[in-house]
Formats: C-alpha cells, structure tokens, sequence
C-alpha cells in the first residue's frame, strides 16, 4: 500500500460474489454495508459465502472502466450486529437447514441474545414456537458446525493458509480440528486430500514448530515416498529415502534414521530386507500390504484348476475352420499354451495378431459353453475390445462394481466374479492398485489372461503388474513377434517395430503415405505446422475430421510444443467463438473436444475419457459432454476435471486407438524423450501417423531406453512363492 492511500474500513453483508477464481482464492463481492449501500470489493485468499458478515480493510481503486473499487487488504469474519442481519444469515446457505421463517421466529424470540442462546444455551429454542426436539437438535448442529468451521478458517488464515480447506478439515476431524491443527499440523498431508507436506510445513512453521522437530522430519519422509508413487515405485531403497528427506528439507544433519524408526514402531511404514538399490526396501505400510497380497492372489490362482478344456488339435481344427484366414504356427503354438494355464500373458507389438488369439480363445470358449468377460482399464480400450470381438466388453471399474459411496469395489473375494474365463486388454495400464483389485475378484478356477504390449509406457499409478508378471518367471508368457499387416504395406505397423527395436525409421515425407515426418526444428514453426496440418492439410487431402479423426499427442503440457500452447492454437482455429464456460480460467466452447481428467464414479466417467461439449447451460453453469456411448451433464462442482483435449499426453492416449495421429516432438521434451514414449504414441495411429518437429529429438527418443527402473517387488515375491527364479529387470 502506498503513503497516499487512505485505508477505508466497511463492515456489512456479502450480498453476492460476481467472480470468482476455482479455488475460491480471489474474489469480487458486492458488500451491502451501512444500510443499503453496496461497495464492490476485491478480495484474496478469503474464501468468502454468500450473506457471510464480515469487516474489510483496504484502499480505493478505480478500474480502466472507471468503476470504484475496494481492493482489500484484511478481513474479519464476524457476527452481524444487528437483528435484520442476524435474520439474513440464519437464513442464508451459511447456516443450513434453518430457513427463512425459522430465523426470523427465533430472532423475534430472543432479539440480542440469539448468538448467546446459540452458543450456551441451545435448549432454550425449544421456547420458539413450532422447534421440536428433532428441528431444535438439527438446528444447533448446523450452528455449531458454522462455528466450528469460521473458527478453522479464522486460525487458517492467521497462518497464512487459504481457508478453503476449513470444510474438508472439519468434515475430517470434527471438533478436534483446531487442536490436531495446532499440536500436528503435519496430520494434514497424510489425511487432507489437497493439502501436502509444504502446505502443511507453513502451517507448522507459523505454530513455531522448529526445523528439527522430529513431527517434521517424519513428515518429509512419508512425502518423500509418496513422490515415490507418483514416479511409479512401490518402495524406496532405506538409504534412498534417506537422501530424498534431506533434500527436501535441506539439511543433511537431520535425523531421519530415527523418523524412520519412529515410523516403524507405529506401524506406518515397514522395512523389509533386499530389493533393487542400496539398503533395504522402505514402503508405506499400505503398499506392502498391497505388494504381498498381489503376489498371494496370484499364487493361489496359479495353483487352481480351470474349468476350459484346453486348446488341443481338435480344437485348432475347428478354430481354422471360422477364421477366414490361417494361424501361424507361432499363433496357434500361443492359443495351445495360454489355453492351458490357469493364468497366462500374451504380448506383441501392433500387427503381431493378439487380436486374432483373443478371438480364438473367446470362439474356444463360447464352444465349451463357458461364461466369458472381457475387460480393459479404459473406456475407450474396453470400447476397442468390443469392436475387435464382437462381444461387449467393459472397464475394469464397471466389471468390479465400483460403490461411490463406500469407495471401493463390490467384487472381491467375498463376493468373486461368476466367470470361467476373464480376459483384460491392454494391461500393460494396470498399476498394483488396480491389478490387486481385480486378482481379489477373480476366483479360483476362472482362466485370466492378461493381454497387452510389454513395450509401452508403464502405468501411471505405482507398480507395473503386466511387466511383473512376466519378470516373475512363474507366469506362462506367450510373446508374439511375427507382424502380420507389413504385407497390406502398414508403413506406421513397420516404423512402430523399428522404433522398438531401437532403429531409426525412414524419414518418409511424401505427403499422401500412411506415415510421415515434416521436419521443423524451431518448436514454434512446428506449432505453426500442426496447426495448419490439423485444419486444413488432413482434411483435404485423406478427408478427416479434425474433431473426431485427428488425434495430437504431445510428450509434455508445457513449452511452445506442449500441449498447452497446441489447445489454445487449435482452440483459437476451430472452436474458439459463441456460446462458451470458463473452467479454471480457460474458456471451454461448445463443439470443443474435452478430456476427463480424473475417475469420477458418480457420473461413471474416468480419467483419459475423451468427448464433445455438446450443449452448456449457462443458468446453472453446467455442460453436457458427448462420449462414445453416452452423454453426461457436468454441474459446476464437476467442471473442474475437464480440460480441453484437441491435444493430450501420450500417457493419456494408452489404451486407445485414432484413425490419424499427429505426435509433436521438440528438442525441449528431452526429459520424456524415450523410446517406449515415442513407441506407444506411434503405435495410437490406424491410419495416418504424422510426426511433426525435429529429426534430432526422434533420434534421442529412439536411442534412449527409459533408464529410471520402476521399483517394485511384486515379480520376485510372486518367483518365491512359485520356487522359481525371477527374470532381473535388467536381463
């Protein structure tokens, strides 16, 4: 604030909030003070509600409108002072379930004294006419609710935290909330969804917890493993975890060993001897827990007989008969083998016929009389499946019974899958999570076979169950590697397995071929390329849809060549104009192609759906999106998990398929520059594959193979288990 400005003091009424960030940090309200004045106000990290009362500080400002504003610099939540406000709030949002009526019965009843009579003595509403037991009861919990929460969001903000966690705090602790903030504020990243270890530090630091104090060393050490999870790893190396809390906390005097053995004694973490890197394994108790129950299931399956006959000449003779065309013999020793086994995995490139065993174990099946499921992480894989098979198949969420209300699956092993055979597409997505989830709902004697691509990207959760399988040695793999479609002249099918062989593809640039490389360096040029290849070169020449046609992947959302600046510039050439909505500032247009950000098992869309925008309602701010099957009404609390979807991440794209694809590279992505990424991105495209950006970064994603290993153990526990050896990631 400058010497000259004069600090001006209102108190009164929020009588509306014209704007608002998704966070809730920056507003702009319309006060109601000093009768009927109205004073619009411009306030950060408040979290102020509708008919809140508060006090303001701040300094006049004049807009380029020429409208007056205040520009806040403090606020005091408070009590209004006199009777019409005290009406107005009991009747407001703010205290739920009174009601106009009831409010102004009881401030008629006890006129002054209503907040005293709230605060000590509750039973006296029984006083007001028409307050029951029942309303007197619910309305003293909605007050001391409000109270409890005002009182968080009071304490938060003397702390220098955003009070937009006081409701997710209090729903969590209760009334205890102000006392586990004040004693441990570290509570808060381990049980607080939004709230991590720095969010949590500041608060610490603000109560005068010192920078050696044994809650924060711990604390920094379960966050160091939680980034673990987010890299991919089960666990840490104990002396890895060691360097990771230093690090973090910048101190290398600190002592962590003893966190650790703190957090041992509690249970919150366990050790255990071996695994991949220096020192023993150090995992979150949960994911232990998650790792050896994975590896039991598995055995217990291994050991159980199946109710399928097994693929026997016989059966391959009537197997040629339905197909139109002949198995190799590298297909039907495959169809012999898996057939056989209680659990099994098939895996192959693109081209090599997965597809084809699939169809021939489901037509084997179907003749046996067995009951089939078919299913695969994603919609769209699952989706994929259906149209390759003939038969419906359906995400792995659907296929257990997601329970939104209890958060987790129907289907597990109490209440298993009635099934004699289960196939999962595209499991190399499976994370343990997921994996531990459906190995729970499978019961004994129902044939699983996992089918996918060992070559492409790992999972986005931690662990990789497809590729631990394989490692583990004690699951039968089926690997195909004779491609099928190099003879229908599959130039895309051809570059893909040159690239997963480590080899450079030809550099094709004649612009009517299935796949080809436009050659830009400069990452600017090359958005300017994409741009005009999506709208307009594409469309002429082949007669695709930019919308429903063409996919961009992009490594990376950021840098001129991610795929932040890909969306608003194909935004701003096809959809960026009429009717629209704003979501976390970016603007959403009607025709847009949006993309489902997060599982959202109440509208049962999940993370990676894409769609279309095809109608937004501008009166309660909602939007309707059309996916492949269904449309689905997003309201305002569910916009916050779209985002625009012209281009994605290759990770986003796993599981699907695009007629054509457009795959941005630049020198820029180097960190993500390798090739099982480049791989599975090239691997999307049916049709058309397009590389548009520089040969220079093709080469360095082709030449490096990912050199950051996914530390889990779940291949050695399931070798062990089995009496056998496990194939070492590095073999």
């Amino acid at each position: 604030m400058n010497a000259s400005d004069h600090e001006i003091v209102l108190e009164g009424g929020v009588e509306s909030i014209r704007y608002e960030s998704d966070d809730r940090e920056f507003q702009v309200i319309v006060l109601r003070h000093d009768g009927e004045r109205r004073t619009t106000v411009v306030v950060r990290g408040a979290g102020l509600l509708q008919d809140e009362h508060i006090r303001v500080r701040g300094v006049e400002r004049r807009r380029n409108t020429g409208e007056l504003q205040l520009e806040a610099t403090g606020i005091d939540h408070l009590l209004p002072s006199t009777k019409e406000g005290l009406v107005r709030f009991l009747a407001s949002n703010l205290v739920k379930g009174i009601g106009a009526s009831f409010a102004q019965k009881i401030v008629d009843q006890f006129g002054d004294e209503t907040v005293t009579v709230l605060n000590e003595f509750p039973e006296r509403l029984r006083e007001v006419p028409g307050i029951g037991p029942g309303r007197s009861k619910a309305i003293v919990e909605a007050w001391r609710e409000h109270e409890a929460v005002r009182g968080i969001m009071v304490f938060l903000q003397s702390h220098g935290i955003s009070p937009a966690f006081a409701n997710r705090i209090y729903r969590y602790y209760g009334d205890m909330s102000v006392s586990i903030v004040k004693t441990n504020p570290y509570r808060l990243a381990r049980d607080i969804r939004g709230i991590g270890f720095f969010a949590a530090d500041k608060i610490a630091q603000q109560a005068g917890i010192g920078e050696e104090d044994p809650r924060r060393v711990a604390a920094a050490l379960e966050h160091a493993l939680h980034e673990a999870r987010i890299e991919g790893h089960v666990y840490l190396p104990q002396e890895t975890a060691v360097e990771r809390t230093k690090s973090l906390l910048r101190r290398d005097d600190l002592p962590v060993e003893a966190a650790i053995e703190d957090l041992l004694n509690q249970g919150v973490l366990v050790r255990d001897p071996g695994g991949r890197g220096p020192g023993d394994s150090l995992y979150i108790r949960a994911r232990f827990e998650e790792e050896q129950e994975t590896a039991n299931l598995i055995h217990e399956l291994l050991q159980a007989k199946t109710s399928i006959a097994p693929i026997g000449e016989a059966a391959l003779r009537r197997i040629r008969k339905v197909f139109p065309f002949p198995l190799s013999e590298e297909q039907e020793r495959a169809l012999s083998t898996i057939s056989r086994q209680p659990i099994a995995v098939l895996t192959g490139g693109p081209g090599t016929g997965k597809t084809t065993i699939v169809k021939a174990l489901v037509t084997h099946a179907e003749r046996e009389k067995a009951t089939i499921m078919l299913t695969a992480p994603t919609g769209r894989a699952a989706w994929r499946l259906t149209e390759s098979t003939g038969k419906a198949a359906v995400t792995i969420h659907r296929l257990l019974e997601f329970d939104p209300r209890e958060r987790g699956f129907l289907r597990d092993r109490i209440s298993p899958l009635e099934a004699d055979l289960i196939i999962v597409d595209e499991s190399s997505m499976l994370d343990q999570n997921l994996g531990r989830s459906l190995l729970r709902a499978v019961g004994p004697g129902t044939q699983l076979i996992f089918v996918g691509d060992a070559d492409q990207l790992p999972p986005v959760g931690a662990g990789e169950v497809f590729a631990d399988l394989i490692r583990s040695g004690a699951v039968t793999t089926a690997n195909l590697n004779r491609v099928f479609r190099q003879g229908d002249a599959s130039s895309i099918v051809v570059a893909a397995h040159e690239v997963r062989e480590g080899r450079l593809p030809r550099i094709q640039q004649q612009p009517d071929g299935e796949y080809f490389f436009i050659r830009r360096d400069d990452p600017k040029e090359a958005l300017k390329t994409i741009v005009e290849v999506v709208t307009k070169r594409m469309p002429k020449a082949f007669g695709l849809d930019p919308l429903k046609d063409i996919q961009i992947l992009a490594p990376t959302h950021r840098g001129d060549l991610g795929n932040q600046s890909i969306n608003a510039a194909i935004q701003k050439e096809l959809s960026g104009h009429g009717p629209h909505i704003t979501v976390r500032g970016h603007a959403l247009y009607l025709g847009e192609k949006v993309m489902q950000t997060r599982n959202n098992y109440d509208l049962e869309v999940f993370n990676g759906d894409i769609g279309v925008i095809e109608e937004i309602d501008p009166r309660d701010a909602s939007v309707t999106v059309a996916f492949e099957t269904r449309s689905v009404k997003y309201g305002k609390d569910d916009l916050d998990d779209l985002e625009l979807a012209w281009s994605i991440s290759v990770h986003k794209s796993q599981g699907s398929e695009f007629p054509a694809v457009v795959l941005a590279l630049a020198t820029h992505h180097f960190k993500l520059l390798q090739r099982n990424l480049v791989y599975t991105g090239m691997t999307r495209a049916k049709q058309r594959l397009i590389i548009v950006g520089s040969e220079r970064a093709f080469r360095m994603a082709v030449d490096h193979i990912s050199g950051v290993e996914r530390l889990t153990r779940l291949d050695e526990r399931i070798a062990r288990l089995e009496g056998g050896s496990f194939i070492d990631g590095e073999s």
